[in-house]
């Protein structure tokens, strides 16, 4: 079985498409299937700080709409199937056009793309004229939640028996006699980038008005920030970026945390909240469907994406004892039984089967 893996950009980091791109790439390792990686120069920005990986293909690519003159002639390569992560970009619906001419079979993971607000006017226009026919055009349609799968359900109806529900998994880090230390006495951690839709202009103002010995941790990029935030944490010592940090130190941060805090307007999935789980941390997190559906209500702790709402939420976990905060994140730790390797896997070879079975 040989996989044709597309995706805009790849490069396994601190959650995000890329983490789940890469972590499929173990499920399709372990069931035996050869697979490639396709990707565009969209990552090129974002390789300064890690090696390329075997088995991956860049692109030339140019425009946010992502045109890549080199598409069709890397997919006349030798696959069996056609793995499209996320639509609205000229290479995925090219990738999907070009493979359907050639017979192949096609899966499609959107990554809950429309739900964005970023490049608006390009996705309005893809969804109005362009969706309907990428959607018809392949074989399966890969959701993580039902929340997804719900939305895809009630404006495209006749995708309905496409869709599978296959979640991400979590899969445990492999640590051998690691101690876990930090400078900081108790801090709450952001795990993730400083993308729009990641209010840490909420998170930064939430905190800064709060009194505390606590620190905030946040594992972004000083250029990510807005110069009126660079003031607030010029000012407020107990605000510190990391930026882009080793695997090793992420797991360190997740291990020292009071709690993982996630201001956030949408989310495909939220894997860092499982990563945060398995440290049996509590959870702070922004008011959305795609959480409740996969966490447990008495492991977090949620609020809307307003500083009010959120400063309300911190007081909260403040004011809890330490018996409620170990418990909470006990009861988060029980929930990583819903996304074990080995569930996920059987689902993906399952879908690949029935490819392959149907008529």
């Amino acid at each position: 079985m040989k996989i044709l893996e597309l995706t805009r950009s790849f490069y396994p980091s601190i959650g995000g498409m890329e983490k789940f791109v890469a972590d499929r790439l173990k499920i399709y390792k372990s069931l035996g299937y050869e697979y490639q990686v396709i990707t565009t120069t969209h990552s090129e920005k974002k390789l300064a700080t890690a090696q390329r990986m075997d088995k991956v293909k860049y692109l030339s690519s140019y425009t946010p709409y992502e045109i890549v003159p080199s598409l069709k002639k890397t997919l006349n390569l030798n696959y069996d199937i056609l793995s499209v992560n996320q639509v609205g970009y000229s290479y995925s619906a090219k990738a999907i056009e070009f493979a359907k001419a050639k017979g192949k079979k096609i899966i499609l993971t959107p990554h809950f793309y429309f739900h964005t607000k970023r490049y608006k006017i390009i996705k309005d226009i893809h969804f109005n004229f362009f969706i309907s026919k990428i959607l018809k055009d392949v074989d399966k349609i890969i959701c993580f939640t039902n929340f997804e799968t719900d939305y895809w359900r009630a404006n495209f109806p006749f995708v309905n028996d496409k869709i599978v529900i296959i979640p991400h998994y979590f899969d445990p880090p492999r640590l051998s006699k690691v101690s876990f230390k930090n400078e900081y006495d108790k801090f709450f951690l952001f795990l993730g980038r400083g993308e729009v839709n990641k209010r840490i202009d909420l998170l930064i103002n939430a905190f800064d008005n709060i009194e505390t010995d606590y620190h905030l941790i946040l594992t972004i990029d000083k250029d990510e920030i807005l110069p009126k935030l660079k003031i607030v944490i010029e000012k407020n010592k107990r605000i510190h970026l990391l930026g882009r940090i080793p695997e090793n130190e992420k797991q360190n941060l997740l291990a020292t945390a009071e709690a993982l805090i996630l201001p956030t307007d949408y989310e495909a999935f939220g894997i860092v909240s499982l990563e945060a789980s398995f440290y049996k941390k509590p959870l702070l997190l922004s008011e959305l469907s795609v959480f409740k559906c996969i966490l447990p209500n008495e492991g977090v702790i949620y609020f809307k994406n307003n500083i009010e709402d959120l400063m309300e939420a911190i007081k909260k976990f403040l004011k809890m004892s330490d018996k409620e905060k170990i418990e909470m994140g006990i009861t988060n730790f029980y929930n990583l039984r819903n996304f074990e390797f080995k569930s996920v896997a059987r689902k993906y070879h399952q879908l690949i089967t029935s490819l392959f079975n149907s008529k």
